[in-house]
């Protein structure tokens, strides 16, 4: 029988009296229903005992589904489940799926294909690497001084990561306040330096941006209360639960490895069939950089998501189970993740294809814009800026149809369509939620990309290794040292963004939920933001 934690270990405080915080459908919702508050611990039923304790709490109500407004006609239904029923078999709520199906397999078979055609090809860049280190030419990166800039540049990228997890997770107010100044120096100073160089075309820009996003402080501040609750909220679940930690730091050392698995076999590439005495690329090694391009960007994004839909997991369960008669399992976590790495799996390569192929194209149309001139250049940039915009766009509704995976196990497409509801459901009020704290990642992964950098670049300047005579891979190590800077803060930090995505979710599809097992959080959010009392209108 569940009940609530003794209040040492309440990480919202202990409870107050079910008459002070019960949930008033009166003053909360359209089509007001009161709702029973729980009773005391030594009352309650397990769930599947008692029907009638489970349609207290979970029973179809009789007019229009609570929470949506009373127009005389009625909502269409989500999945053909009735707001609020019960699943007999498992005790719970009906859009929660006991058994999930294997979804999207062919995306998974799909990414199983590439991964080993990658896999294979590493064999013949690694031994050829090998045989020129047996022969002592000492290629490239793979020199001892080479692989000590790698070193150089994952350890920074490591320590700055950790170190800025733990900064979000004790001062969640402040980052916020300090990353959004942050973001606005940043585009002011990036504009004072074109100005410098008399670059006036992304002077201008950067000087719009910066000024645009300074008057924006004006407008977003009222909502930085209500942005700040999330990250409390969050940060009091991942510290009750540090395996989400632990998910986080493994799919930041699989991230890692991967990264110098992939740079490996680049520098492999480069010794198979890169011409030295012409100097040039044949078309071979083209099509091959482009192919490890694209498994690259894959493969990260596939880790980046089941990081993502095993703690996204984790929080939903918190959200409906914590304080309710069925209760949290033990092992929330370990199933969590189980179900992202099998079940999920497909819809999670599906998704993450999508950014995948976009990410290849861009890197297509940038190495065609360095090399050209002229027309073709600016043709290119226009290719890049629209596939930006793009993959923006698609990076946001990934994030929240992932947690719709992770909570209901849904397959990616429906997800994505659910998701897409509820955005426009919600409106500018989500996006300035995730600009602040999406600006906290931001200008971590930057900061972490830049110190990265900076540590490779001065191993290079103080040691000046033979292979790099002349400067001849600075701008490779160090731009390579960014990306590997940049991709580890990001996967770190998709714990506490995961936590936000995912109770923002579970607020728009059932806020009453969280009002009846944690009322004295959802009064807290209440206040910041009155409107998500109003579940969403589908």
């Amino acid at each position: 029988m569940a009940s609530y934690l003794p209040p040492d270990q309440e990480p919202y405080g202990t409870p107050p009296p079910p008459q002070q915080y019960a949930y008033n459908a009166q003053q909360y919702s359209y089509n007001a229903q009161q709702q029973p508050a729980y009773k005391p611990a030594d009352q309650q039923q397990q769930w599947g005992e008692n029907q009638g304790v489970q349609q207290q709490y979970f029973g179809a109500p009789s007019g229009p589904p609570q929470g949506q407004p009373t127009t005389g006609v009625m909502p269409p239904s989500y999945e053909t489940a009735p707001y609020g029923a019960v699943n007999t078999e498992s005790g719970l709520p009906a859009k929660f799926n006991p058994r999930p199906r294997y979804n999207d397999c062919w995306a998974f078979l799909l990414f199983i294909a590439q991964l080993a055609a990658f896999v294979v090809l590493s064999y013949f860049a690694i031994h050829e690497i090998h045989v020129n280190r047996s022969q002592g030419d000492g290629y490239g990166f793979f020199s001892q001084a080479g692989l000590i800039s790698v070193l150089i540049s994952v350890l920074t990228g490591l320590i700055v990561a950790v170190l800025y997890f733990m900064l979000t997770q004790a001062y969640p107010r402040q980052v916020i306040k300090v990353t959004f100044a942050l973001s606005i120096i940043a585009s002011l100073a990036a504009a004072v330096y074109y100005f410098v160089r008399h670059q006036w075309m992304p002077a201008i820009f950067g000087l719009i941006f910066g000024l645009l996003y300074a008057s924006m402080w004006f407008f977003w501040k009222s909502r930085i209360p209500f942005a700040t609750e999330m990250l409390i909220a969050v940060t009091a679940i991942s510290k009750k639960y540090p395996a989400t930690f632990a998910v986080a730091f493994l799919g930041l050392f699989v991230q890692t490895a991967y990264s110098a698995y992939f740079m490996t076999v680049i520098s492999g590439c480069y010794a198979l069939y890169y011409d030295t005495t012409t100097g040039t690329t044949p078309g071979k090694l083209q099509a091959l950089i482009v192919f490890c391009f694209f498994s690259f960007y894959w493969t990260s994004q596939v880790i980046r998501n089941v990081v993502h839909v095993t703690v996204s997991g984790v929080y939903a369960c918190y959200y409906f189970l914590m304080g309710s008669p069925q209760g949290m399992s033990k092992s929330p976590t370990i199933e969590s993740f189980k179900r992202a790495c099998t079940t999920s799996i497909g819809s999670i390569c599906f998704g993450s294809l999508i950014i995948a192929a976009i990410q290849t194209f861009r890197a297509l149309a940038q190495m065609l814009r360095a090399d050209s001139d002229g027309f073709l250049a600016f043709i290119a940039c226009i290719i890049d800026c629209i596939l930006g915009c793009l993959q923006g766009i698609i990076e946001y509704v990934n994030k929240y149809a992932f947690c719709q995976v992770a909570i209901y196990g849904k397959p990616f497409i429906p997800a994505a369509k659910d998701t897409w509801t509820i955005l426009k459901d919600r409106g500018i009020v989500q996006l300035i939620n995730d600009n602040l704290i999406g600006n906290v990642w931001a200008m971590g992964a930057i900061m972490s990309g830049m110190l990265s950098a900076l540590a490779s670049y001065l191993y290079l300047w103080f040691d000046d290794p033979p292979f790099n005579y002349d400067n001849e891979f600075t701008y490779v190590i160090v731009t390579m040292a960014f990306v590997m800077g940049l991709q580890m803060l990001f996967t770190v930090g998709s714990v506490i963004d995961s936590g936000v995505a995912t109770t923002f979710v579970c607020l728009a599809e059932d806020p009453a939920a969280l009002a009846r097992t944690k009322p004295e959080l959802f009064e807290r959010i209440r206040v910041t933001w009155p409107a998500v009392v109003q579940g969403v209108n589908y």
